[in-house]
């Protein structure tokens, strides 16, 4: 009797073990060789995606629904990793980019990469906010040249009409009243101007943010232009971004006020409800002090920190005292009450069923052992 009883154990171990082993290997990751790919290179050059730990900002937010209107040569709208963040721009020269400066700001603002690694893979640019929407406009059409400032007004002018809520100008020009009154009009129509802080004008308009560049070791190798105190340091020597006719280039000082514009649009994809001015008072008072304690005017209010801007989001307006205070949502009866077992029920997923059947195994051998076991006896 001891003998066939111990058999039966012997059966029912074997038969769990295997079960389980099967179950195991049934996993998704095991049994199998793990696929690999050899990053893109042009993706590892980007070392401000490391630097503003871009992967865990876009978690919570992608610039989703902000327009950010990039006004300077044109952009080329076909480049692979723009394909679809482009709008239509006012004329035809916004999207015959003639010297590659626009269409390298536009992948910094909402490169989204592509080919088989697209959506967060490793191939192609990947931007600050790659769920933003560019709005070309070429206020310098040609090559090497700077643009004036009454054309500068121009292509402001034009952004706000057609409902930029950001504005990037990468370019210095010679101040001129026109230029001052087209910020005036943005800033009255609740829109940021960023600016890069590499010549006098427009960096030093009040009302404009400006964008101060740093090296990968946070350093500020050139002094601010415009000698404010109001900027922002960001990733702005050696970027590697997109360029006209689909090709990839490195850009230097100017490109930070495309870096800078992708962070407000994230900040404010995050905090739809917010003022322009809002925006800028949050990545001012997140940033990270550096130098002299307190602004300066070589580090601006501080190095940009876009992942505490994003989790510190705008204050909401306190509610009246005298507003009603919502009572707490009672239960929805046509929601049906679902059990512990209403999971594996529901899912289609039989790997599942594999964790469950050595329990039901054991069960069922348990039961027939027991029920010979009582015949015999």
């Amino acid at each position: 009797m001891a003998g066939r009883y111990l058999a039966w154990v012997r059966l029912l171990c074997a038969t769990l073990i295997a079960t389980l082993i099967a179950a195991v290997l049934a996993l998704p990751g095991i049994g199998s060789p793990a696929s690999a790919a050899e990053p893109d290179i042009v993706r590892s050059l980007q070392w401000q995606i490391a630097k503003m730990r871009l992967e865990d900002v876009h978690r919570g937010a992608t610039g989703q629904g902000v327009v950010v209107a990039v006004v300077d040569s044109g952009v080329d709208a076909q480049h692979p990793d723009l394909t679809g963040q482009i709008l239509q721009g006012p004329d035809l020269r916004a999207t015959s980019d003639v010297d590659g400066r626009g269409t390298g700001l536009a992948g910094l603002i909402a490169g989204h990469g592509h080919g088989p690694f697209a959506d967060g893979g490793d191939a192609g640019i990947l931007g600050v906010a790659p769920g933003a929407k560019i709005l070309p406009i070429a206020f310098a059409p040609n090559v090497a040249e700077s643009g004036s400032a009454d054309e500068l007004a121009t292509g402001i002018e034009l952004a706000v009409n057609r409902g930029a809520r950001i504005i990037c100008i990468s370019r210095g020009v010679p101040t001129s009243e026109r230029l001052q009154f087209a910020i005036d009009v943005a800033f009255e129509r609740n829109v940021l101007i960023i600016a890069a802080d590499n010549s006098t004008w427009p960096a030093s308009y009040p009302g404009v943010l400006t964008a101060i560049p740093s090296d990968r070791t946070g350093e500020v190798r050139v002094s601010p232009a415009s000698g404010r105190t109001t900027g922002l340091v960001v990733p702005g020597v050696e970027l590697m971004t997109t360029d006209r006719a689909g090709g990839y280039r490195f850009a230097d000082g100017s490109a930070g006020a495309a870096v800078l514009a992708g962070s407000a649009a994230v900040v404010w994809s995050a905090n739809p409800d917010a003022k322009a001015a809002q925006i800028m008072n949050l990545l001012r008072s997140t940033a990270t002090d550096r130098g002299t304690p307190g602004p300066d005017t070589q580090y601006g209010a501080g190095e940009l920190n876009l992942l505490q801007a994003l989790r510190t989001g705008v204050p909401q307006a306190k509610p009246s005292p005298s507003a009603a205070v919502a009572a707490p949502a009672a239960p929805r009866a046509d929601v049906p009450t679902r059990s512990i077992a209403s999971p594996l029920l529901d899912s289609t997923d039989w790997r599942r069923w594999l964790v469950v059947l050595p329990l039901l195994l054991f069960l069922v051998i348990l039961a027939l052992w027991s029920y010979r076991a009582a015949r015999e006896h």
